[in-house]
């Protein structure tokens, strides 16, 4: 069974890399580019939060952090927040090719994301008590 401090803690840490990520840029000129580049200003070249991923997943993390931290944590919910902004964040990766990319805000985000899913997954499957690799006969 897991600490209390750790069952409090488990989805800080995930939602820090996200909130991170959604402060650095999202969107730069592909550096391997050659030619001229467009003078043209994306949302998101600053930071996440001129997108609507940034806008809901920032205050959606901190939301899931501050209930862990006051003993009210929702798995489910974080298990939700996290395969959602996975899909959304990856979604927003796919669209970029040629003379802009994906800067390091959108991958900073990706991971977070993920761990996020990957933290509420274990506790969920340790709440249902069902079988694991590690556990299975």
């Amino acid at each position: 069974m897991a600490s209390p401090l750790r069952e409090r803690l488990a989805p800080v840490l995930p939602s820090l890399v996200v909130a991170a990520g959604v402060f650095l840029p999202w969107i730069q000129v592909d550096p391997a580019h050659e030619g001229p580049v467009i003078s043209v200003y994306y949302g998101g070249m600053g930071n996440g939060l001129e997108l609507v991923h940034g806008i809901v997943l920032l205050p959606t993390v901190v939301l899931l952090s501050v209930a862990a931290l006051a003993g009210r944590r929702s798995r489910r919910a974080e298990l939700v927040v996290g395969v959602v902004g996975t899909v959304a964040v990856l979604r927003f990766i796919q669209l970029w090719d040629e003379t802009f990319v994906s800067a390091a805000g959108a991958w900073v985000t990706l991971v977070g994301c993920i761990f996020l899913a990957g933290v509420a997954a274990v506790d969920v499957v340790r709440e249902r008590g069902l079988p694991t690799l590690a556990r299975s006969p």
